[in-house]
This record gives structure tokens, sequence and C-alpha cells, in this order.
């Protein structure tokens, strides 16, 4: 039987995170179990790395060396956020599993070793929370599951400052690790320097989790780069800038720097990818991911008609509204006890 849901009380919930490195992907777990606090679940996160300093964790944090070793705290829900972290959601003694599914492993070349145990955990028809319409649809037609999509909040220091337009020398944000190949900082990079043989000066701005590498620098040296900043300090980052440039390949699960830079009120130039498209489509100028010259086409359309980019900073606002923390808490709230009402130890 499934945990009979009160809605006057709280459930017992983990989030089992498989480290807690600096990536959009442990913050968006990390804000979801925050918000599941504020709301009166009492939730506990299960990590394999230690509790991080980059991000304010106010959820009960226990640091464990192997998710797999033996049972975890008793909860009503165990919450997988990552497919290795599938596997010991499924195996608990107490509760339900719930996969958390911000992207799918399999899609990737670097995974390309693991693609028969992600399949393997994907195969456990447990329900499922999406980021995103198009990795709820996947597990619905591929895997059978039951999904309901619930996309990453925003914090309160995602928001925009007073502009009138580009500056003189426009900043163009490129941000994720060259290192990351599914993020397309090479199309990006090649943009720039595009944008720069058309006499369009502007200034680049690189943010990763990483040092700059030499096989980067050798493509163009960035004119500002900076790595592993909090949150935070990022949003303060994104407001200084003029234009995001976010060429992420279909891989990508949702593209969270699209979203934050929306919010911060900074026009952005994305990939024509489903992620993208589900919330960014008509508010984010949208190309094909790898063509570079056709991302330094819609950014100099931007940057150099001052209305054009006034309109793109309004419509971005706009699409990024119903991504505020209080939307997204609701929805998240209605999935978990969803999740938590289902019968266990029966596919969804």
């Amino acid at each position: 039987m499934g945990v009979a849901v009160n809605r006057s009380q709280g459930l017992r919930i983990n989030y089992l995170l498989a480290d807690t490195e600096l990536f959009g992907g442990v913050k968006v777990a990390l804000h979801h179990a925050e918000l599941l606090r504020r709301a009166g679940h009492s939730v506990t996160v299960v990590s394999r790395g230690p509790c991080p300093e980059w991000y304010p964790v106010r959820v009960g944090f226990v640091s464990v060396a192997d998710l797999d070793a033996g049972p975890l705290p008793d909860a009503d829900l165990h919450v997988a956020t990552f497919w290795t972290t599938v596997e010991a959601a499924v195996n608990q003694p107490s509760g339900r599993a719930v996969h958390f599914c911000q992207g799918f492993e399999a899609d990737l070349d670097h995974n390309r070793d693991d693609v028969p145990g992600i399949l393997a955990a994907y195969g456990h028809r447990v329900p499922t929370i999406a980021v995103s319409p198009q990795l709820a649809e996947l597990n619905r037609s591929r895997f059978q599951r039951s999904v309901r999509v619930v996309p990453p909040a925003l914090e309160p220091y995602w928001r925009p400052r007073l502009r009138i337009g580009p500056g003189r020398r426009p900043r163009v944000l490129v941000a994720h690790p060259f290192e990351f190949y599914m993020k397309g900082v090479t199309t990006a990079l090649a943009a720039v320097l595009n944008l720069r043989e058309r006499g369009f000066p502007v200034s680049l701005v690189r943010l990763s989790q990483w040092p700059l590498s030499d096989q980067e620098r050798a493509i163009v040296e960035p004119d500002e780069f900076h790595h592993h900043l909090r949150p935070p300090a990022v949003a303060d980052l994104l407001r200084s800038c003029d234009l995001v440039l976010a060429p992420s390949w279909p891989s990508e699960g949702f593209g969270l720097t699209v979203l934050e830079a929306m919010a911060s009120g900074v026009p952005v130039v994305a990939s024509r990818i489903p992620s993208h498209s589900s919330f960014a489509a008509g508010a984010a100028e949208l190309v094909e991911a790898t063509n570079a010259d056709a991302f330094a086409d819609a950014a100099l359309d931007l940057l150099g008609r001052p209305r054009r980019w006034w309109r793109a900073r309004r419509r971005g606002l706009a699409a990024a509204r119903p991504f505020a923390e209080a939307k997204v808490a609701a929805a998240l709230d209605e999935a978990v006890r969803w999740a938590a009402s289902m019968p266990s130890g029966t596919a969804p």
C-alpha cells in the first residue's frame, strides 16, 4: 500500500545525491528540498559528498560513504536524483522510491559504457518527477512510468536591475565548463569571434565551475573568467551582462542558465532544442545549436538594436514569472503527495 496522505501533515522525504559538487542539477535538488521543508515536510539530504558550502542547506543532512551499503533514514519517500541513486532508493525497506529526472544520462557520449546500468535504473517503474515536458514524455513512452512535471524554481536573488539598453561595449556571457561538450561552449566562443571579425566589439565574460583551460585559451582569451561562484554571485554577474549565449545540445534536460538569465532581465540567444523551446520560445532568440554564424547573427540583431533588445528583455522577464518559488513549491508539494499515495511494490 502507499503512504496514507493527510494534506494537513507533512511527509518524511529523503533526497539521495550522488555528490554535492557545484552544478545546476545539485542546486535544483537542494532548492526543491528546501521548498518542501518550508511546506511542512521533514526533509533529509543523504549524500556521498559533504554538506555543500556553496548553497545554504537548512534541511537535515547525512553524509554516507555508500548509498547502497545499507538502510538509509526511514522515510515515506526516497527521491533518487541521478541514475546511480535509483537502485538505493528502490532497495530501502521503508517508504516509496521516486525518481527526480533532470536529464536522460544515456544520451550523453561520456556515459556510453554505463548505458546498460542507466537503462536498468530507468527500468524500475517508479513514480517520476521530471523538470521538463520532454523528459516527462520520455519516461512515459519509453519506460512506462507515471510522471509529474516540476521545473526548477527561481530564488529571489534572480532579479533584474534597471537598464535602458546594452552597453557601448556589450558584455556577452557564456556559461558552463568548456570541457562539457554538450553545453556547446565552443560554438559560443566561435560566435563571439565572428562578432569581432565583423567589427562589432564585445567583451567575453566566461563563467565555469572549473578554471580556464589552455585548450579554451587557445581559441580566445576571455575578457573576464569567473569560476566556482556561488549562485548569488552568479546572479550579480548576470545582471552586469548584456546578453547570454546558450548553445546547449538536445541532451540538455532543462536549460537553467537560460531561465536565470531571463529572470535577471538579460536577453538570451539559445539553441533551438526541446528543453529551451518548452519555456523560452518567444522570449529567447532560438537558433540551430551548432551554428555559430546563426548565434552571431541573432546576437548582433539584439545588441545592435536597443529597442529589440528591450523587447527581448521584457519577454524574458514575463517568461520567467511562472518559475517563482511559490508556484513551483505548490506543484512540488502536489507531486510528492501524489507519489506517496501510489501503492508500493507495483508499477505506477
